[in-house]
């Protein structure tokens, strides 16, 4: 083998040994709960600030989440999606921490309240709810009861937990059960469900049955709408 084809390819595999032992151990910390959640930056989140929930896997994962209407043409029900190509990021969010005075999101331990950096005009808020279907998963949306008048909106808080080494996943947990549930005080996943038309919607999975978004949070740039950076 030519000297200058065994450097480069010596060399990607170090790029590749460096990226995969650093990134899963900084991740791997936080199964502790000690440890915050971090964006891929490895910086940890903080409340209030704009993120991107980008999915975890490249390639066929899909891109970030948005609110995109999907009620009739008179009605503002909008629901969350997730963008198709992982090109495109969709609308940053900010977590706000409930229950406690930390700017810092511990995973499995801090309650979120979720919305959109910017609220659609027409919708009453841009903070994320779970409207009640009576199938095996709930739709994640947006607003209050005006803008989902034929839809029970389960009340709760989000939080974020550590998946696996190289992932986090968003969970749910009701303020009471979600009806066709039978656990109380559990948490439950929030994954994508994949619509005939192509859209990806963001629902709740009643019976955790290892539907998972995998996600990654990507800081919004200081200046420029479209900057961000993934590792």
């Amino acid at each position: 083998m030519p000297a200058g084809r065994s450097l480069i390819i010596t060399l990607s595999f170090l790029l590749w040994f460096s990226f995969t032992i650093t990134k899963p151990l900084s991740l791997a910390s936080a199964y502790s709960g000690e440890e915050p959640v971090n964006d891929v930056n490895g910086e940890p989140l903080v409340a209030d600030q704009e993120y991107y929930i980008m999915s975890a896997v490249w390639g066929e994962g899909g891109g970030g989440v948005k609110p995109e209407k999907t009620g009739d043409a008179s009605s503002c029900s909008y629901s969350v999606l997730q963008e198709n190509s992982d090109l495109n990021k969709g609308a940053p969010v900010k977590f706000h921490v409930q229950g406690t005075s930390t700017d810092k999101i511990y995973p499995g331990s801090t309650d979120l309240e979720i919305e959109f950096a910017e609220k659609p005009d027409c919708a009453e808020s841009s903070k994320w709810v779970v409207a009640f279907e009576s199938g095996s998963s709930s739709r994640v949306v947006i607003g209050g009861p005006e803008d989902h008048p034929d839809s029970e909106l389960v009340s709760g808080v989000f939080q974020i937990e550590v998946f696996n080494a190289i992932a986090y996943k968003l969970v749910f947990c009701p303020g009471g059960n979600i009806v066709g549930s039978s656990s109380s005080g559990t948490c439950y996943d929030v994954g994508v469900e994949y619509k005939k038309e192509g859209s990806r919607n963001l629902v709740v999975e009643k019976h955790n049955s290892g539907n998972v978004f995998m996600v990654a949070f990507v800081k919004r740039a200081e200046s420029g709408k479209g900057k961000f950076s993934i590792i």
